[in-house]
């Protein structure tokens, strides 16, 4: 890859603001904060939208070259190849993804009712509505996720398969509230739909993360969020068969859990691979914070008592005090993994000793900054003293190392494909604001500065690594706006950190 002018003017500006003077800047204000949220979310409205193909639509474009203002139909490679898996399907190129907006639409309807950007709320609704209408599989699921999405040139669903890939939605608190508003017949349809594609055995609780009805993997971040919907349509409709669903689901992991110790494997259906008999981050990060979602939605304590069984579990056993870092991967009697060189195959995905703090990867089984805010959220909803005490103890893994990066696992392929990107430094923009938004609900929490002091770090260094042309960008070392990269929690992090008293959901 050749470096671009934007690219090699933004290295030269790293290198000044990693300076001590920079460190030491006053922080960030209201109005800079929000006036880096508002620009990208007013270009992305200007510029933004599906402008392809014969038909156009209000939907927003997935991929957007900050310096052309124009999304390419086959944008350039750069990192996809390892931050999607090799599945460059993942970062729906040219074209549209609701699933993967969810955390922009957020940001949105948050400035539409607390600034007056009421534009932003009829935007977001537009988007929503014509990607029900036109984003739809032959069996009635909707297409989006990690496999399929709209593609805006040819007018129809793409990606895997010609778009005919499987509906599977990963690892995002999706807002279905909002959604319900736009079209309550069409999401508790999805409900159904997924009930009906995905669940291979309601008497076990087994099910596929991809609706072929079929064994397969029972990945823990897909059944939480088959038990998420299944939980949210029974608190709008107060329908027991909803609670029942929910409730089937989340006894999967349960009931293969060890006893003793309380630890689950991700995925217990997959035999003989590790993710059958080891418990990971994906536990505690995205599987619990959508079981503590499930609790909110119902009323129903038991998913907000099996969360906080999984985080005590991983507590004990997962967090290293003499080495002051949590393990990445235990067996599910506690027995920690230790460093192993990368495999082969489906092994190369292993997450063995110590956490990598910074994740690359879209998905795979290592998930700190989801754990970290899945611990302090926990709080926030149970006021669980070992919640806290796990939010501080990531604090403490994430500050030992800053500043952000591209992790320990991935960056060396990351600078093969990106040269450069180390020197550049930063991190992914999800990152970023998942980190933002950590530290500010810790610092609530618990009330220790340094936690407000270390989000204030991290949204100057964002902004400074990921602004350019008014835009916010995926990635300091590329020229697009991405959303599979993340950008709109970043926007939510900032909102979050320009109105520190404001209370926003949680930035999943």
């Amino acid at each position: 890859m050749r470096l671009s002018a934007p690219f090699t003017r933004s290295l030269a500006i790293a290198s000044l603001l990693l300076a001590p003077a920079a460190r030491a800047a006053e922080p960030l204000t209201a109005e800079e904060l929000l006036g880096a949220v508002t620009g990208c979310i007013d270009r992305l409205i200007a510029h933004g939208t599906d402008r392809y193909g014969a038909v156009q639509t209000p939907m927003f474009m997935s991929v957007i070259d900050v310096r052309t203002n124009a999304s390419p139909r086959e944008p350039e490679v750069f990192d996809a190849m390892i931050r999607s898996e090799g599945r460059l399907h993942r970062r729906n190129p040219g074209g549209a993804d609701l699933w993967e907006d969810q955390p922009l639409l957020r940001a949105m309807y948050h400035l539409a009712e607390h600034h007056g950007k009421t534009h932003y709320a009829d935007a977001a609704d537009a988007y929503t509505r014509a990607f029900f209408e036109r984003s739809v599989k032959e069996n009635g699921l909707l297409a989006w996720g990690s496999h399929i999405y709209y593609d805006a040139y040819t007018d129809a669903p793409g990606g895997d398969g010609e778009g005919k890939g499987p509906n599977e939605t990963l690892v995002l608190l999706p807002e279905w509230e909002r959604m319900w508003a736009v079209d309550a017949a069409r999401v508790r349809r999805e409900a159904d739909l997924m009930w009906e594609w995905h669940m291979v055995d309601p008497a076990t609780g087994e099910f596929n993360r991809h609706d072929d009805k079929q064994p397969g993997c029972d990945f823990a971040f897909y059944g939480g969020e088959l038990a998420c919907v299944s939980a949210f349509v029974y608190g709008k409709t107060q329908e027991a068969l909803y609670l029942e669903r929910a409730k089937i689901v989340a006894n999967r992991h349960w009931n293969a859990r060890d006893p003793d110790t309380n630890l689950c494997p991700d995925a217990p259906g997959t035999g003989d691979r590790y993710d059958a008999h080891h418990c990971f981050t994906t536990i505690t990060g995205p599987y619990a914070a959508l079981l503590l979602r499930c609790s909110e939605y119902s009323g129903d304590p038991l998913f907000r008592e099996m969360a906080l069984a999984y985080l005590r579990a991983y507590l004990k056993h997962g967090w290293d005090g003499e080495a002051k870092r949590w393990r990445a991967m235990l067996a599910l009697d506690g027995t920690p993994v230790m460093e192993q060189e990368k495999g082969g195959g489906y092994d190369v995905w292993k997450p063995t000793g110590y956490i990598d703090v910074w994740r690359a990867i879209m998905f795979s089984y290592e998930f700190p900054s989801i754990a970290a805010q899945s611990a302090v959220y926990a709080w926030e909803v149970t006021g669980d003293a070992d919640a806290l005490a796990s939010a501080k103890h990531w604090a403490e893994n994430i500050r030992a190392e800053m500043p952000a990066s591209y992790g320990r696992r991935w960056g060396a392929e990351i600078e093969k494909a990106m040269p450069g990107a180390q020197a550049l430094g930063g991190a992914y923009a999800e990152e970023y604001g998942r980190m933002i938004s950590f530290f500010l609900r810790l610092h609530r929490a618990a009330g220790n500065p340094a936690d407000l002091s270390t989000a204030q770090d991290l949204a100057r260094e964002a902004l400074a690594k990921l602004s350019e042309n008014g835009w916010l960008k995926g990635c300091p070392a590329k020229p697009y706006y991405e959303s599979t990269d993340g950008v709109g929690f970043l926007l939510c992090a900032l909102l979050e950190l320009a109105e520190p008293g404001t209370a926003m959901p949680p930035n999943f």
